[in-house]
């Protein structure tokens, strides 16, 4: 069951079907088990360190979280299967951004 990314409407907690991103538990270890994936480091991604729990990211968040996805994205290569969730995050956190929204993982 992974951890699912999801664009949330602030007001009235609606989720928008249209885009999410999944993180399994395999990804999700190896994510943070790179040695420069530091809570000092990365602070907002440091959040979603426990696997089995849910995080929320509010829109004013959304812009620092998008700078760290970049940032963790360069310290995996191309064939990682820790990108295949990288980048559709980061277009769930980008169109969050743009639309005013807020992001959350769910753990199922």
């Amino acid at each position: 069951m992974p951890l699912d990314a999801q664009i949330i409407e602030p007001v009235t907690g609606k989720v928008d079907p249209e885009l999410s991103a999944c993180l399994g538990v395999a990804e999700h270890s190896l994510l943070f088990a790179h040695p420069e994936m530091r809570p000092e480091t990365f602070p907002l991604l440091s959040r979603m360190r426990d696997y089995y729990a849910d995080v929320d990211y509010v829109t004013g968040e959304l812009e620092s979280l998008i700078a760290e996805l970049e940032r963790t994205a360069s310290l995996f290569g191309p064939d990682s299967n820790v990108r295949s969730f990288l980048g559709p995050f980061h277009s769930v956190c980008c169109m969050a951004f743009f639309g005013g929204k807020a992001v959350a993982l769910y753990a199922d």
